[in-house]
């Protein structure tokens, strides 16, 4: 259950001021001195006064605002398409912020035989093309790109009737999402911060998070040289690009966070300004958010009761002012032990095949039973409820990663517009499509009916075929009719004199043959006469 934390090697080492170094066991220090004094309450712990409803002030959506699905979306695209639903995301302004950025990576200087001098302006039409076949190409997974255009019989695909290779090389080349005359030097990301942030505001007026919300973080492979590149051995990739993700309802992801480096503050950890950041919009409305051990500590679930939010997850045992207690009991399998302080901040320890340590502003000591795959078991409620809260970013993530796109390259930026693009916002429409259509369709058939919508084959074959021959015909006015007729003349007596002294020298080359053949014979009847009177 426990998600262990990411640690990079790599990068600015972010300083937790609430881990705690020293061994918690063996400390004999009283608790109360050896952690900040807090408002009232907050260190004072009871292990046998527990409140089952703690909190129970702080209340989800006080003023009925609406919440979840925008009415329109859920009115009017009941009959809509999955690419409809896509379109939310990825429209014509997303494509045409794509395309001028293009434009103007080209305008910069280039050498003289540099192939994308070949360019020619893009458009709309073009870009979702473009994308569209990355989508295509991740669920028909081949070595290379260039073997899709290969037309033997293993590798014989239609992609080449959607656009042809040496053209889609040259989009992938000069792929670009930002103006670099207008970057800034303290950004790592201004690459693609414009597009993130225009992808996350639509991300966000298309719903609204119910009172469940669950953050965490993902990995977008990556093993090239980065300044902010992450390591975490509990991942699948264990090198890449860290994006710290708030899911909600039916695995929707409402906030898309890349860690670009150190961000703590001063008496800030960089798991609590990640935390804030990404809640910064769904704070004092009672929702709960569900998080794993790296973000939790009980500063974090104070200063969140504070803006009306409530805690729920795991917790590590090295952090602050856990009562000392919790953490030196031996239990046995099934047994529980906890304590509440003043501000109804619950600190659980439950054995099941090992410790596991919950912290909770929302729930006691109780326990349920639960239907498990070897039979039924009893657990606390803390973690029952807990392990519902946090399979949102897991659905997402694993439907994410079925049939991704993301290809090895040496450009991190492309690597990220594709996870966001290709990935989070197709996903997000699946749950929307889902939601409103009621449809079971799989995620599979969805991006079929994507990619199916998004490529349109080349029309420019027609016109070239229609083209070709009035491009090599000579077009005549009046006003150059007489140099043209001039310039005719002049060509024909060129063309006959050529053709004359060709006729002479071939009748020179054929009498020098036959002269020569004569004089060969007049020699044989020489020697044969000479032979003669000899003989």
């Amino acid at each position: 259950m426990n998600h262990l934390s990411s640690e990079s090697s790599f990068d600015d080492i972010d300083e937790d001021p609430n881990w705690n170094d020293e061994d918690v066991y063996s400390s004999s220090e009283d608790e109360s001195s050896a952690s900040p004094v807090m408002r009232g309450g907050g260190n004072v712990w009871n292990i046998n006064v527990i409140d089952e409803q703690p909190n129970s002030n702080v209340i989800y959506n006080p003023n009925n605002e609406c919440v979840g699905i925008n009415e329109d979306i859920v009115e009017t695209m009941i009959d809509c398409s999955p690419y409809d639903f896509f379109a939310l995301f990825f429209d014509d302004e997303y494509s045409r912020l794509i395309g001028m950025q293009m434009i103007k990576k080209n305008a910069c200087n280039l050498s003289r035989n540099a192939r994308i001098k070949k360019w020619k302006e893009t458009d709309v039409k073009e870009i979702k093309t473009f994308f569209g076949l990355i989508i295509w190409m991740g669920m028909d997974k081949m070595p290379t790109i260039g073997h899709y255009w290969r037309n033997t019989t293993l590798f014989s695909r239609n992609i080449p009737q959607y656009m042809s290779k040496n053209h889609f090389e040259l989009l992938l080349s000069v792929l670009h999402f930002s103006d670099n005359n207008t970057a800034t030097s303290n950004n790592r990301l201004y690459k693609i911060q414009p597009l993130i942030d225009l992808l996350v505001y639509k991300f966000n007026a298309v719903l609204i998070p119910n009172d469940s919300m669950c953050i965490n973080e993902s990995m977008v492979p990556f093993s090239g040289r980065l300044l902010f590149r992450q390591y975490n051995a509990s991942k699948r990739h264990r090198y890449g690009i860290k994006i710290f993700k708030l899911c909600t309802t039916d695995f929707y992801t409402s906030k898309y966070k890349i860690y670009s480096g150190k961000e703590a503050s001063d008496n800030t950890s960089v798991a609590t300004k990640v935390v804030f950041e990404l809640l910064s919009d769904y704070l004092d409305f009672g929702r709960t958010l569900y998080a794993d051990n790296w973000y939790n500590s009980i500063d974090l679930a104070e200063k969140l009761l504070d803006r009306n939010t409530h805690l729920v997850g795991t917790l590590r045992k090295n952090r602050k002012r856990i009562p000392k207690e919790i953490l030196t009991t031996k239990l046995k399998r099934g047994e529980m032990i906890d304590k509440q302080n003043g501000l109804g901040v619950t600190v659980l320890k439950w054995k099941d095949r090992r410790d596991v340590l919950m912290i909770s502003t929302k729930h006691g000591n109780s326990m349920n039973e639960v239907q498990m795959k070897c039979g039924k078991k009893i657990k606390p409620n803390v973690i029952i409820d807990y392990n519902r809260g946090k399979g949102l970013i897991d659905v997402s993530d694993q439907i994410g990663s079925y049939h991704t796109c993301l290809r090895k390259g040496i450009k991190w930026y492309r690597k990220v517009v594709f996870d966001i693009i290709c990935n989070t916002a197709l996903v997000n429409a699946f749950s929307l499509y889902k939601a409103v259509t009621n449809n079971n369709k799989s995620i599979t058939q969805f991006r079929e009916d994507i990619v199916l919508d998004m490529v349109k084959k080349k029309e420019v074959n027609s016109q070239q075929t229609s083209t070709i021959i009035p491009h090599h015909t000579l077009v005549k006015d009046k006003k150059g009719q007489d140099a043209m007729d001039a310039t005719s003349n002049v060509a024909v007596k060129k063309a006959r004199s050529m053709q004359e002294k060709n006729q002479n020298v071939y009748t020179q080359n054929v009498k020098y043959v036959n002269d020569i053949i004569v004089y060969n014979a007049f020699q044989r009847t020489i020697i044969l006469k000479i032979g003669t009177y000899i003989i």
